[in-house]
């Protein structure tokens, strides 16, 4: 699926990177051939929105062809920034990191570095982001992108003072250029609502840790392990919920079936095992889960919890059924406001979000082990579905 980011890279990025101020093309009988090529493969997938085996196997002709063209014109920065868009659509991470480097070392320009912290950013590889937004000294009023970005990676930290000191660096000129003003403004008030929250969310974090009682769980993924603490004090059926679920197996084997950039990393659902019949993303535990969003200390979600997915309204656009929840959760990777309101907290991540940043669709939940939890029986109160029997209901023999 072609994400918005690399469309946006595509109409853009290539269009930045050869402007006047890199040298033209040597060839430019083949440099033209190369980038009417490129413009088409560009043009067809952005209707199609995916890539198809037809489209890979004309982008690797492309990629030979710029591998050759760039072998004997190594410092023609065009062909590197087109190369870029093509191992973004190929999902050539490395290859991707490597173009970067090399524009770097050819025109050390400011949009460059901040095209390539963003390239970072929309793979939540939130560290390396912001290491490049704070690897050198950034002329914020010609590049105020690169302090929004480096709020953003504090705001993933739930570091929100932080967020604001980068957002107040940007000097008048640069909050004059186009839209600057307005996304400063937005992500500004953002972390001053969370900053408003988060010392009642540090008590209570505190709290736990002091107590030493609140389960902790391990989710073995793919891409390492991930440590949670479960909220069983704000959220006591959902935490039951996934604690029943974890030790009868329920999540072993399953995926994480959605991932969305600097938004939610999602599994928990049945039907994404390989070999399943039924739909990834539709799933459930055949039971549905009272919400429990709406009690008066309720957790929000912040960057690092998890939370219970629940379905669509279909007659409210951006709005969820009520107790709808069932197994299916998501881990947040940026404070998430719109979320508050309908959805379950019920953990956070105490060790491991490195590996949440590295999640990726369809990546394996290989099983969720318990590492410590009190000692009595978890069972969550649910809902049952019509026509599916409550579960130990007996069954009538054929």
């Amino acid at each position: 699926m072609l994400t918005r980011f690399l469309i946006i890279l595509a109409l853009s990025t290539a269009t930045l990177l050869t402007s006047t101020v890199f040298a033209a093309p040597i060839a430019a009988e083949d440099w033209t051939s190369i980038r009417a090529e490129y413009d088409q493969l560009k043009t067809y997938m952005s209707s199609k929105r995916r890539i198809g085996a037809s489209e890979r196997t004309a982008l690797q002709g492309l990629q030979s062809r710029l591998d050759a063209y760039l072998g004997e014109y190594p410092e023609d920065r065009r062909a590197i920034a087109l190369d870029i868009n093509v191992a973004s659509w190929l999902g050539q991470t490395e290859r991707v990191d490597a173009d970067y480097e090399r524009l770097a070392m050819l025109s050390d320009a400011d949009a460059v570095w901040l095209a390539w912290a963003e390239r970072h950013l929309a793979e939540n590889r939130y560290g390396d982001a912001g290491d490049l937004a704070r690897g050198r000294e950034y002329d914020l009023a010609k590049t105020p992108g690169i302090a929004i970005l480096n709020a953003r990676v504090h705001m993933s930290n739930n570091e929100f003072a932080d967020a604001i000191v980068a957002i107040d660096a940007i000097p008048e000129e640069g909050l004059a250029k186009p839209g600057v003003r307005t996304k400063a403004n937005r992500i500004r008030g953002q972390a001053q609502r969370w900053l408003a929250l988060w010392t009642d969310e540090l008590a209570l974090r505190t709290a736990e840790e002091s107590a030493g009682t609140a389960p902790i769980m391990q989710l073995i993924t793919s891409r390492g392990p991930v440590t949670i603490l479960l909220h069983e004090d704000q959220a006591p059926n959902t935490v039951a919920n996934f604690i029943e679920l974890s030790e009868r197996g329920f999540y072993n084997g399953t995926r994480f079936h959605r991932v969305e950039p600097n938004f939610v990393a999602q599994g928990g659902d049945p039907n994404s095992r390989l070999g399943s019949v039924g739909t990834a993303g539709t799933g459930g535990r055949g039971a549905q889960l009272p919400d429990e969003s709406a009690r008066s200390d309720k957790r929000r979600h912040f960057a690092g919890v998890l939370a219970m997915a629940k379905a669509p309204d279909p007659s409210k656009p951006g709005k969820s059924i009520p107790n709808s929840g069932s197994s299916q959760f998501y881990i947040v990777l940026e404070p998430a406001e719109s979320l508050n309101a309908e959805y379950t907290v019920f953990g956070r991540v105490i060790d491991g979000m490195e590996a949440v940043h590295r999640l990726r669709r369809n990546d394996e939940l290989t099983a969720v082990t318990t590492i410590s939890k009190p000692d009595r029986q978890y069972k969550a109160t649910t809902i049952p579905l019509p026509g599916i029997p409550a579960a130990g209901t007996p069954l009538d023999k054929p």
